[in-house]
């Protein structure tokens, strides 16, 4: 009787994961395949914040093919140690991460462009695209070896890229207010960094703080939730949906989409042939 209570709960993850495997590869990995090979198709891409964008996007798509992996293994081999996918660790902690880098490169192009130039250097970005990687899968390794340490783990990471990424809001949008040599029109690289900085900050809030507050709540008030509930469903499948809105936003920013480039096409042509 013990054993059916405590691997029912474990069972019951089948149905809550479903809507995660059913919604997000299927979007996510279309999605991420373009911004891939848009990225890589460019030149110089290693002197510029899409170096962390590229590491986003295979991020997202590792995810999505991992998850799948996960749940089928899951599906034939139900446990507790099963239950903790590495691919959602992959996720809470690669996003915010890269989402904070790219949020400090575009404070640094706007507030400081002078120390800005000179860390355009292409081994500086890569190796710091190294860090993240190096420092986010050990993140997970220890998270699989014990559940506690991806709380702690995320948690860390949230409080450090949430204030990172407000505090750049605020500079930049306070480097927005003061008007430009002569009084000028605001230049529109300011206004496209503060764009995506508060973007990333509300990729953040979005996407990973409704897990954060499940497990919190789980931790403090064990009695309030079940290790397993509705809850874990909906929260999980938020936290999922980054790896395909993450990619979207940034072909819908950059005007990307095959539609909107066809759309872009004609207006394009005619500039050209007036000009």
């Amino acid at each position: 009787m013990d054993g059916r209570n405590e691997t029912a709960p474990v069972s019951d993850l089948i149905w809550y994961f479903l809507p995660t495997i059913v919604l997000v590869p299927p979007l996510g990995i279309p999605a991420n395949a373009l911004v891939l090979r848009l990225l890589l198709g460019k030149p110089n891409i290693c002197s510029t914040s899409e170096i962390f964008v590229l590491n986003l996007a295979v991020f997202d798509m590792m995810f999505c093919f991992m998850v799948v992996i996960e749940y089928f293994y899951f599906m034939f081999n139900k446990s507790k140690v099963n239950a903790h996918f590495l691919s959602w660790g992959l996720s809470q902690a690669g996003g915010p991460t890269l989402l904070c880098a790219i949020s400090l490169d575009a404070f640094m192009a706007v507030c400081h462009p002078l120390i800005f130039l000179r860390l355009k250097e292409p081994k500086l970005r890569l190796s710091l695209c190294l860090l993240v990687n190096v420092l986010v899968f050990t993140a997970c390794g220890l998270a699989k070896l014990k559940p506690f340490y991806m709380l702690v783990m995320i948690l860390g990471i949230l409080i450090v890229t949430m204030l990172t990424i407000s505090t750049s809001n605020v500079l930049i949008l306070k480097s927005l207010r003061r008007p430009g040599p002569g009084g000028k029109d605001l230049h529109p690289v300011k206004k496209r960094a503060f764009k995506m900085v508060f973007t990333a900050l509300v990729m953040v809030d979005f996407h990973y703080l409704p897990s954060l507050a499940e497990s919190l709540i789980k931790v403090l008030f064990p009695t309030l939730l079940s290790p397993y509930s509705i809850l874990t469903s909906f929260t999980y499948l938020i936290l999922s949906m980054s790896s395909f809105i993450q990619p979207l936003s940034y072909l819908v920013r950059t005007k990307q989409l095959p539609k909107m480039r066809c759309n872009r096409g004609p207006a394009a042509e005619t500039k050209t042939t007036t000009s």
